[in-house]
């Protein structure tokens, strides 16, 4: 099929729309297609992709928001749907480009929940493509700092947690209260320079143990290093080694990865090329007792979103083995 013909031909032109505004009416998009894929229409005749599936396939992430288009899901008598409306009618092409390369993604799913997953994944790319991306580069501190969690996610998290668990735990870049949550297992990341003896906490939350049974945090001592530098590592060269992991074991999971990724600011088409990194030393303490930091509970109204610079040496007392951190996450409470 041409280009020219894919573009001009609209699927949604001969479907009648309902009678009532809570409902649509579709037609299957392909009848050798084991997923139920339908092209719908709404009662104001807005296109829509539908995927019905069973409750048991329910998406695993959230959704995301595309300019011009609408995702949600809908519970039905006999299971869900996920439904991708087209709001901006001008884009409506594009929408068929878009339609079309989550059609060909599901096509090759094995099973109804990979098929669910598989379409947030085309969803989640062309969120990412629609988007207006960041223009600039990651700061320098920013850089410093998705190393350090990308250092977490490879050597501690993978290896014990799987893909899928290691990334689904990476919490920070979707905006929650810490960087990374496993159940009540929760840690904060932070990064310093070679000649820095603290890590700044942006707010009261942070290394407060609300929430959670077990709080951690991590420190991972990152300096510049000189091109060329044996052991020294780019923002991009960090990134990649994750992916190349992840897809050797789970190549699914890349999509979600690559969600989370995005959050950070981090874009493929940016150089970083002449700012390698080199890990020096990394370190983790228990955070509970008299750890050193400020809490919610000792704000007095009024007083909120205070952010401090803490002293390492004086959290030498808190400082434990990485094998602590691994009994947590396995669920061995005499690790801990």
């Amino acid at each position: 099929m041409s280009e020219k013909t894919m573009i001009s031909e609209n699927p949604w032109k001969d479907i009648q729309p309902p009678e009532e505004a809570a409902l649509i009416s579709g037609r299957r998009i392909d009848p050798d297609l084991p997923w139920n894929l339908f092209w719908a229409v709404d009662v104001d005749r807005q296109c829509l992709l539908v995927l019905q599936h069973g409750a048991g396939a329910a998406p695993s992430r959230r959704l995301p928001k595309l300019r011009g288009l609408r995702v949600e899901t809908r519970t039905l008598a006999d299971g869900e749907q996920i439904l991708i409306r087209l709001v901006d009618r001008e884009q409506r092409e594009i929408f068929y480009r878009f339609c079309m390369d989550v059609v060909h993604a599901i096509g090759i799913a094995q099973t109804e929940a990979e098929a669910v997953e598989r379409l947030l994944g085309r969803t989640w790319r062309w969120h990412r493509l629609l988007r207006s991306g960041r223009d600039t580069r990651l700061t320098a501190e920013e850089q410093r700092g998705l190393i350090g969690e990308l250092r977490l996610i490879k050597e501690h998290f993978l290896p014990l947690l799987g893909p899928a668990a290691a990334v689904r735990c990476w919490t920070g870049p979707l905006d929650a209260p810490r960087d990374f949550e496993l159940g009540l297992v929760h840690l904060e990341a932070k990064t310093r320079g070679a000649t820095q003896d603290g890590v700044v906490v942006s707010s009261e939350g942070q290394l407060d143990p609300e929430g959670c049974d077990q709080l951690f945090l991590y420190v991972a001592q990152i300096a510049p290093a000189a091109k060329g530098q044996q052991g020294g590592i780019t923002v991009t060269e960090a990134v990649r080694c994750v992916c190349t992991e992840i897809e050797k074991q789970d190549p699914l999971v890349i999509e979600m990865f690559e969600e989370r990724l995005f959050e950070t600011g981090f874009n493929w088409e940016h150089d970083y090329s002449d700012q390698p990194w080199l890990t020096m030393k990394e370190s983790l303490f228990a955070v509970k007792d008299d750890f050193p930091r400020i809490t919610r509970s000792m704000l007095p109204p009024g007083i909120e979103k205070v952010g401090y610079r803490l002293v390492l040496t004086e959290c030498a007392d808190h400082e434990v083995d990485f094998a602590v951190l691994r009994a947590a996450l396995a669920g061995d409470d005499d690790g801990a």
